[in-house]
């Protein structure tokens, strides 16, 4: 699995669509393939902190999401 910072994958054509995307919709990965996941830093922000999100970019989900402090 890769991190990348928000100015990062905002670059990617594959993930800035992610962007418009809410993070709080989790689901099963279907491929089971870890390498196809990618974390996504500052997806969005709360109260609390960011919001980090791990997607997969084989199935076109979002597999888990982090909130930091």
């Amino acid at each position: 699995m890769i991190s990348l910072l928000r100015e990062e994958w905002l670059k990617d054509q594959n993930l800035k669509k992610w962007n418009s995307v809410s993070c709080t919709e989790r689901n099963p990965c279907r491929c089971g393939n870890i390498k196809n996941h990618v974390e996504l830093w500052e997806h969005d922000s709360c109260v609390r902190g960011r919001i980090d999100t791990v997607v997969c970019t084989e199935c076109n989900i979002i597999v888990d999401f982090t909130i930091v402090r």
